[in-house]
């Protein structure tokens, strides 16, 4: 039985390092707390938007003798691809400024950004070599639309829609879980070893559905792995 996704992908040797220094050394204030929960939002609406275009066309790619992948379909280029080559990648730099913000750590910040470009910048050019051999439309599709920087320009010649189907192809709604379950794990931080203002009165009974909601999140993801690597 091969192990599961997140021990699989080298990149989460990072990210989860990167997890433990946002609970050590957060520094959240009111202001950051509130710029950092917009800007996750941003990050993981932006992550959920493309998803849904793109979620089942990457689950229907067919894998090569050399594991190269194969895109099935049409060349998606609505939605987010319509302002960007890759919506996802901006996402997920949305997500890591997100947190960096909330717990006000300039270091941390400066380690995600070298770690989002190091790790997603060759990984953003192998797929578009890839993808350019699989449609012959994408030259011009690159050339109109920027990487991941977006100029509010629209690409013109729009293709594809948004469905539930992606969004469970692709598994992001593990994403929403676990992003939700370390922003209530930093609330917590916060309250209990900075406020010490652990079950607080006018604040117990909201604590408690917030350890509630992020047990059940997490007993549901554990839940949904056991059921997937038994069948």
């Amino acid at each position: 039985m091969p192990p599961p996704t997140f021990l699989r992908k080298a990149r989460f040797a990072l990210v989860y390092p990167l997890v433990i220094g946002l609970l050590l050394f957060a520094r959240t204030t009111e202001g950051s707390w509130a710029w950092g929960i917009a800007i996750i939002a941003l990050g993981e609406t932006l992550r959920v938007w493309a998803n849904g275009y793109v979620g089942h066309v990457k689950a229907g790619r067919d894998i090569a003798a050399d594991q190269t992948i194969i895109p099935k379909g049409r060349l998606i280029t609505a939605g987010p691809y319509a302002f960007v080559r890759h919506p996802l990648y901006l996402g997920t730099m949305l997500l890591g400024l997100g947190f960096c913000v909330m717990v006000g750590n300039a270091w941390l910040a400066l380690i995600a950004l070298v770690f989002f470009l190091t790790m997603y910048r060759g990984k953003m050019a192998e797929e578009e070599a890839r993808i350019k051999d699989a449609y012959p439309a994408y030259a011009a599709y690159e050339r109109a639309v920027p990487r991941w920087i977006p100029t509010g320009r629209r690409y013109p010649d729009r293709a594809g829609r948004w469905t539930w189907q992606g969004i469970a192809a692709s598994n992001e709604w593990k994403t929403v879980i676990w992003v939700t379950v370390l922003v209530i794990a930093l609330y917590f931080r916060e309250e209990v070893f900075e406020g010490r203002e652990w079950l607080a009165r006018g604040k117990a009974i909201q604590q408690v559905l917030l350890l509630a909601l992020a047990a059940a999140l997490i007993l549901y993801d554990i839940g949904y792995e056991l059921v997937k690597r038994s069948r």
